[in-house]
């Protein structure tokens, strides 16, 4: 079967676009960075620039790419603004992959592939 059929199988087409629509969001080094942080916890815009080194302006545009997602949340607080992710979405994110892959996680012991011993 091929990955498209299978594909096409497990997701209706408007689950497509919007798992198409998410990719197109985390596929940037940067906001899959950002993610990672904001998976330590809620975080300022003066800490994200800090510990990913890079500039406020770049740090803002990446921030609010992830929030016209709907991955990320802000909270204002005077005049600081702390991100945080939705978890909901988060959480609708990872189903997707599940539903992909039919698994949650590959067992610990999962078998590399083995070398084919036919000539091509």
């Amino acid at each position: 079967m091929s990955a498209g059929k299978k594909l096409a199988e497990c997701m209706n087409k408007d689950e497509i676009l919007r798992l198409y629509g998410m990719l197109r969001v985390i596929a940037d080094v940067n906001r899959l960075r950002i993610l990672c942080l904001l998976f330590k916890g809620e975080k300022c815009v003066c800490d994200i620039e800090e510990q990913l080194e890079i500039s406020q302006p770049l740090a803002s545009h990446h921030l609010a790419v992830l929030r016209e997602a709907g991955l990320i949340e802000v909270r204002r607080e005077g005049t600081w603004c702390y991100y945080s992710l939705v978890k909901a979405a988060i959480e609708e994110l990872n189903d997707m992959f599940v539903q992909i892959l039919g698994v949650h996680r590959l067992p610990a012991g999962y078998p590399a592939r083995e070398k084919c011993d036919k000539t091509p």
